[in-house]
């Protein structure tokens, strides 16, 4: 079997720092390919853009946002016959964006012609991890890094992105699914995850515990330990026959 080839897609202003402490571990497995949200008005355009990045039989693996646009990736990939070997989605949804959601982002829009840029705020930041983690100034101080190093002009170009409901595309996203939810995740309910393991046909869902949003800084050995057992239990090929597995009792 051939060595397994990662597309790497990040969340919300999250840029290739976001998987440092999973990287190593990452490396082990196969080959990584770091992709960026940096351009596009929708997540439609933005995974379009990603089609042409995508390894052969690559495994997709989506953060968050990153999430939305690797499931359209797979979508399309099936819709243009092209073979993908797995889609990993981390905290991630295919829910549409409510009305109050895309009102609030674009008040922030309207605020940033008048005020500078600075990052996110920090009752933001703190929302992204678990409880007992919101005053942790390292993790806080990574995640400002990477918001203030994509700057202003990706800030609003991602905050202006609707997001469709994608829950039609997943009947034909064929290939093995791992969906891994936060049992203290304040930005995506445990449901949502759920909710994408049953329309996959071929899904395991984890939840892993003691973990808020950002699992891949929080909790990278555990998602390494779940992708490596995912990736050794699955059989990669066209003729792969895998039960629909919701696994709601797995807990990391």
């Amino acid at each position: 079997m051939s060595t397994p080839q990662f597309l790497l897609i990040p969340g919300f202003m999250c840029d290739a720092s976001l998987w440092k402490f999973m990287l190593p571990g990452l490396q082990q497995l196969g080959q990584v390919h770091f992709a960026d949200l940096n351009q596009g008005d929708s997540i439609e355009n933005m995974a379009m853009r990603l089609l042409t990045d995508l390894p052969v039989n690559g495994v997709i693996v989506g953060f968050s946002l990153g999430g939305y646009v690797a499931r359209h990736l797979a979508w399309l990939a099936h819709q243009q016959g092209i073979s993908v070997r797995g889609l990993v989605l981390l905290n991630t949804s295919a829910r549409a964006s409510t009305l109050d959601e895309d009102n609030k982002n674009r008040q922030q829009i309207k605020l940033l012609t008048h005020y500078p840029y600075k990052g996110q705020t920090l009752t933001a930041l703190r929302r992204a991890l678990h409880p007992q983690r919101q005053d942790d100034d390292i993790m806080l101080a990574h995640l400002q890094a990477m918001s203030l190093s994509l700057g202003k002009q990706v800030f609003l170009q991602q905050l202006a992105i609707v997001r469709a409901d994608g829950h039609h595309e997943l009947p034909d996203i064929c290939c093995p699914s791992m969906i891994v939810a936060s049992r203290k995740d304040q930005m995506r309910r445990l449901d949502e995850a759920e909710k994408l393991a049953r329309g996959l046909p071929h899904a395991e869902l984890h939840i892993i515990e003691d973990c808020g949003h950002m699992s891949p800084l929080e909790k990278a050995p555990e998602l390494l330990q779940l992708l490596r057992t995912w990736l050794e239990n699955q059989t990669f090929n066209d003729g792969f026959d895998v039960s629909n597995q919701i696994l709601r009792a797995n807990s990391v």
